[in-house]
């Protein structure tokens, strides 16, 4: 009897612990996001997905994605995920003005998951102007900048799950340029209702980076999200409901919200909005599954005039 009662204790304190873990992200990632100055943040392809499943989606990745996908995300979602390795290549076009090209891959090494990242955003050419208004072009350069990060997601009981990756940045537009670092905070927790998860990220933390002697924020975000896979008979794990919000250093808070319809196992389509932008919209899109492979496509809504809607890309291995 004191062995259960001692048990007992032991998995509560721990409970206790990981939730106060939890909170403390909140609140330290929710200042760490409104410290910086409206409009100052730079990169912000820092912010761009990886995963034409949650593109589609409405951009709803913090606790529905899973897979490579999920290396951007939230690696910790993959603790709870059942696979053993999974690669993820995308190419997105971006307004019709950029290539954002992207990989990740993911792999489970005993009780944890280790992820890999690459993400690059280049321009098509700009015409470069010299100091005299004489508004004769000098030449082109295409601005450009990549990251890279390693990942590492461990489960904290059987409930919860927590990760961090490690990127390593580096931007150029014409001849200036400059590298620095970025650091993501991941927590995961699988509900006691069967299919429900709850995740919470802080992104994109790190001092500042310079360009011509004009220092700017990275793009910190923290983002809270839920999403819901119904188990019950007549659902069979065909619907997930997907919700995010989330808190940018650099403008208001937005909100994002998607759904998942499994028709057969092997396609899927997808729905979502962006709330609160000035520039985003609707999202859709579908995904095909065959053994191993899956290819997943999304559109992504732009509400500005002059500017193309986008259209995503991702070609998926899970083995």
């Amino acid at each position: 009897m004191n062995k259960e009662r001692f048990s007992m204790v032991g998995f509560s304190n721990k409970k206790v612990m990981t939730l106060l873990a939890l909170f403390a992200l909140v609140v330290a990632s929710t200042s760490v996001a409104r410290a910086g100055n409206p409009g100052d943040a730079g990169l912000l392809s820092l912010r761009m997905g990886i995963g034409a499943r949650e593109a589609a989606m409405g951009e709803t990745g913090v606790a529905s994605s899973y897979g490579a996908s999920a290396v951007f995300w939230n690696p910790a979602n993959n603790v709870f995920a059942d696979f053993e390795t999974g690669l993820v290549l995308q190419h997105h076009r971006y307004l019709g003005l950029f290539n954002h090209e992207s990989a990740a891959l993911a792999h489970k090494v005993g009780k944890g998951v280790l992820g890999v990242i690459f993400m690059g955003l280049y321009s098509d050419s700009i015409d470069r102007y010299g100091s005299e208004p004489v508004g004769i072009p000098e030449g082109t350069f295409k601005p450009y900048d990549v990251a890279f990060g390693v990942s590492y997601a461990h489960p904290l009981g059987e409930s919860f799950a927590a990760a961090a990756t490690a990127k390593f940045i580096y931007e150029k537009i014409d001849e200036y340029s400059d590298t620095g670092f970025a650091f993501d905070f991941f927590l995961t927790h699988k509900s006691l209702i069967e299919g429900l998860m709850f995740a919470a990220s802080a992104t994109n933390v790190g001092g500042q980076m310079n360009l011509r002697a004009e220092p700017f924020d990275l793009p910190t975000a923290f983002r809270v999200g839920a999403a819901w896979t119904p188990v019950g008979d007549f659902f069979q794990e065909k619907v997930t409901i997907a919700g995010d919000v989330v808190f940018p250093n650099d403008s208001n808070e937005k909100a994002h919200v998607g759904a998942e319809w499994n028709i057969i196992s092997e396609f899927s389509l997808r729905a979502g909005t962006r709330i609160n932008y000035k520039n985003q919209g609707l999202t859709a899109g579908a995904g095909f599954r065959a053994g191993v492979l899956g290819v997943d496509y999304a559109y992504e809504q732009s509400t500005v005039d002059g500017f193309d809607d986008g259209h995503k890309f991702s070609l998926n291995l899970v083995w």
